[in-house]
């Protein structure tokens, strides 16, 4: 039983006891109604000021059965009480722990700079697919009301433009670390700082303005994503080309929801000691081995849209494919 529901049945039984034996001494001791809850409550509290007491033997004989009872009930809710505020702390604190222990031993996770509408999709999305990750933010309220209904969220109180708070979150054994506060010169910051604490970190930062997008990308910035301008290029294709990605969206919608399949489109990068290297499309079997579909061949300046079964891959070619992750994993595997 949770102790507010063993609160709740302490006080409702307290109640009935006051009210139930100072009726009966009201009888027995000719008391007042007032006189005999002053009794009842002076008795049961153990104060015991003496100044009311019951003078016939069935008035004292049920003192004592509302003493064994009262004060048993008593102790019960007090205990109830103390569960609930020093249990609920002890618990809290415990959760608490366990999250800096999982912390201190992440590794080849992601850091998200920012809890904010933006960093919360990040979050989920990261979480969604099974990723261990690590939310700075100086709202402490946002990040603790999160903790509460996630006990599994990983999160630091702090300002992400400060190194000791991206040292706690183990950025140099991260994978990734995503900035999306609120203003683009903390990007900037944020980006440099992380770039200087761990220089193979891949950092993907938000940019509002589009000079803060050049600004990013001197500062290390691997990727730069302005919200509002994939929105609107999103706005506009839907109102160019509504058909289109209709059907990628449900397409997509359908595989996941009716089919559990998580469909993607990845790009991966051909490494220098993969095995397809100098080998065609055809050659490397990719579909067969993986059952990924290569919709996309970035080399060099040049971008190959649906590339033929003749095309040569060569190191550092990026592989555009679409699949499911499993496909897509195991294409990565080959590459």
């Amino acid at each position: 039983m949770e102790a507010i529901e063993k609160i709740k049945i302490g006080i409702l039984v307290l109640f009935v006891l006051i009210i139930s034996f100072s009726l009966i001494f009201m009888q027995i001791e000719g008391w007042t109604l007032l006189q005999a809850i002053y009794f009842s409550v002076a008795t049961i509290s153990t104060v015991g000021y003496g100044d009311f007491y019951p003078t016939t033997d069935l008035g004292q004989f049920l003192t004592i059965l509302f003493i064994i009872f009262g004060v048993s009930t008593g102790l019960y809710t007090l205990g109830a009480f103390a569960e609930s505020f020093i249990g609920g702390y002890f618990k809290k604190y415990n959760r608490m722990v366990k999250m800096k222990k999982r912390i201190d031993t992440l590794e080849n996770h992601y850091i998200v700079c920012g809890y904010g509408r933006i960093g919360r999709v990040v979050v989920d999305r990261l979480k969604e697919s099974g990723l261990d990750y690590v939310a700075i933010d100086s709202n402490s309220e946002i990040l603790k009301a999160e903790f509460e209904k996630n006990p599994e969220f990983n999160y630091i109180v702090g300002d992400a433009t400060h190194d000791e708070y991206l040292i706690e979150a183990q950025i140099g054994r991260a994978k990734a670390l995503i900035s999306t506060v609120s203003t683009d010169s903390d990007n900037v910051y944020i980006t440099l700082s992380s770039k200087r604490l761990n220089t193979n970190l891949y950092v993907v930062s938000k940019a509002d303005e589009q000079v803060a997008m050049d600004k990013l990308l001197i500062a290390g910035a691997d990727k730069v994503v302005s919200p509002y301008m994939i929105g609107g290029l999103r706005v506009a294709e839907l109102a160019m080309k509504p058909g289109i990605l209709d059907f990628v969206s449900t397409f997509m919608s359908i595989a996941k929801y009716e089919y559990d399949e998580d469909l993607e489109i990845r790009k991966i990068i051909i490494h220098k000691n993969s095995k397809i290297i100098g080998k065609t499309l055809t050659e490397s079997q990719i579909r067969y081995n993986s059952g990924a579909t290569i919709i996309g061949i970035k080399k060099e300046n040049d971008l190959l849209v649906n590339p033929g079964p003749e095309v040569t891959l060569e190191y550092n070619d990026h592989i555009y494919a679409f699949g499911t992750s499993e496909q897509l994993d195991a294409l990565e595997s080959m590459v």
